[in-house]
């Protein structure tokens, strides 16, 4: 008889805990999530904060937190934590003990591995008696989110559309040769175009002789950056890597023209996560403005808006004048060759860098 009252009194005992785990697990249960800062650059190392608050005079035996991040939000390994990760993304668990009125903060370290704009959607809570008999769940929204910018590639600067060097210093200001201010001749060198002849000075000298312009240092640099990876992409770019490298060379572009105290201008090809048109960011100077380009830069979809000749060639319809173009692009044909001519008879200096694929980047390096 007094075994089957124990065995009553157990059950009982187990009923009713579990009943009260399960009814008031997740009351008065705090929880915040957030990045440790806003921004970042890829290849940096963040922390992902967690904070629980348990408000009451039960303790919580078991509790388990899932969230579903991107797989490029690489996690360190962790204590407590369970991390199934797949192609586009992972899924995080954490598991903790509550005792009564206490808070608990975790801090998992994330590495940045690709640009992008990461935003923390929701996570699941779980709870429930000592014996996991029973369990309550409940869905809790979260509005934190990440920017990680392009980390800005060390960039030909020598190649730029003009760099002017006095002595033995450089002078850090980012100017082209001004075609409406003469300043002497010179003799012709390759590349130099036919209206830039001198007929005189040549006639007087038996060399050919062309105009040797002045400077201005009030010009600014454009930079154009075409998402097609080759001549005949549609929509969807295939060498996804090649693109990133070309971002990240728009961003050590910009960012070392404007450390110059100049101004720098962005446009490609692609939008913005959740927008449809070209992305454009009109040239400015400053910090402000850099960081403005960088997430941009770090928003964009690898996606086709248009094609890229059509971009250049609207950009030359608009008639400006008195800037220094760069053109990033993995291939270069005569459409794209008439257009940049356009914005050279408009009165701007362009130049192209080709975009190479990783093998063929390993390579040159190599043989450099």
């Amino acid at each position: 008889m007094i075994i089957f009252w124990v065995a009553f009194a157990a059950i009982l005992i187990f009923f009713l805990q579990a009943k009260i785990f399960h009814r008031y697990a997740l009351r008065q249960i705090g929880y915040e999530r957030k990045f440790q800062k806003r921004v970042s650059y890829r290849g940096e190392t963040i922390e992902l904060v967690e904070q629980l608050t348990n408000a009451k005079w039960l303790p919580v035996p078991w509790m388990r937190v899932e969230s579903q991040l991107s797989s490029d939000l690489w996690f360190h390994r962790q204590d407590n934590l369970e991390v199934s990760s797949g192609k586009l993304s992972q899924n995080h668990k954490s598991f903790f003990t509550m005792m009564p009125y206490t808070k608990i903060t975790r801090r998992h370290r994330i590495v940045c591995t690709k640009r992008g704009w990461y935003k923390l959607q929701s996570v699941t809570m779980t709870a429930g008696d000592l014996l996991g008999f029973l369990h309550q769940t409940k869905q809790i929204p979260l509005s934190g989110e990440l920017i990680v910018y392009p980390t800005p590639a060390e960039v030909p600067v020598h190649e730029l559309p003009s760099h002017s060097w006095q002595g033995e210093l450089s002078v850090r200001r980012w100017i082209v040769e001004d075609p409406f201010v003469v300043m002497g001749t010179r003799e012709y060198r390759s590349g130099d175009t036919y209206k830039m002849v001198n007929w005189k000075a040549t006639a007087r000298t038996g060399n050919l002789q062309v105009h040797q312009y002045d400077y201005t240092a009030d010009r600014r640099l454009m930079i154009y950056l075409n998402v097609e990876d080759n001549e005949s992409m549609w929509r969807s770019v295939n060498d996804e890597a090649l693109i990133e490298h070309g971002i990240e060379w728009a961003a050590g572009a910009a960012q070392a023209v404007i450390n110059s105290g100049m101004e720098a201008g962005f446009s490609t090809n692609m939008p913005i996560i959740g927008e449809f048109g070209t992305t454009l960011v009109e040239p400015r100077s400053g910090g402000g403005h850099l960081s403005d380009m960088f997430e941009a830069m770090a928003k964009l979809e690898l996606v086709r808006t248009e094609p890229f000749v059509d971009l250049l060639a609207r950009e030359a319809d608009s008639g400006y004048s008195q800037r220094d173009v760069l053109v990033i692009s993995s291939f270069w044909n005569e459409q794209l060759e008439l257009q940049a001519d356009r914005l050279r008879r408009n009165g701007n200096a362009v130049v192209h860098w080709k975009l190479l694929p990783q093998a063929d980047r390993q390579e040159a390096g190599e043989a450099g």
